[in-house]
């Protein structure tokens, strides 16, 4: 397993709520955006704000802020999108309602894939933790049903797709809040499945 390869950060100034997770825009206040903090840029993922700068952007001077992703990838936002859109890591309060969540006994919905595909975009987009975990859980609960015939289900390509983001955002999270290696959390993920299978 390959550990999570982002430079340490300072989580200063990164106070969580204890109600659920919601848009980034709710954390805007709680968030202070300085060089360090750890945070999460919606389904992109989490890492480091790397720098503050001023730069040129649509003929205006404007403070950006420079996240570095888990990929090495570099995202430079304006300050007042990165308001918008930048989260603090989640909590153990919220890592206990994603194990809620990944350990509920839910049926398999019965909507449309093209339905079950939108709900997973539109909680994908937002990189909420139990938003991911219910995207995982669901696709899981969907593999491990059987069809009136007998068949096993299986996922459709893209939902398949959507699961594993879910699954990499979600355990690269779990893994810098606890200090795991993403393998770790991948592993308690399982787990948490498992507990209802």
């Amino acid at each position: 397993m390959v550990p999570i390869q982002l430079p340490q950060a300072r989580r200063r100034g990164l106070e969580t709520p204890t109600e659920p997770p919601t848009p980034a825009s709710a954390y805007a206040v709680l968030v202070r955006l300085a060089v360090g903090d750890m945070v999460v840029y919606g389904p992109h993922g989490a890492g480091p704000i790397s720098a503050r700068e001023t730069r040129i952007v649509s003929g205006e001077r404007r403070e950006v802020i420079v996240l570095t992703l888990e990929n090495g990838l570099s995202v430079a936002l304006p300050l007042e999108r990165a308001r918008k859109l930048l989260r603090p890591l989640a909590d153990e309060a919220a890592l206990a309602r994603v194990q809620s969540t990944l350990g509920a006994d839910e049926t398999a919905s019965t909507d449309t894939w093209l339905k079950r595909r939108q709900n997973s975009l539109a909680k994908l987009s937002t990189g909420d933790p139990v938003g991911l975990a219910e995207i995982i859980r669901d696709c899981a609960s969907r593999e491990s049903t059987t069809s009136r015939t007998g068949a096993k289900a299986t996922l459709s390509p893209g939902e398949r797709e959507l699961s594993t983001k879910a699954r990499q955002l979600l355990s690269i999270e779990i893994a810098l809040v606890r200090g795991l290696e993403q393998g770790e959390a991948n592993t308690w993920i399982d787990e948490q499945l498992a507990r209802t299978r």
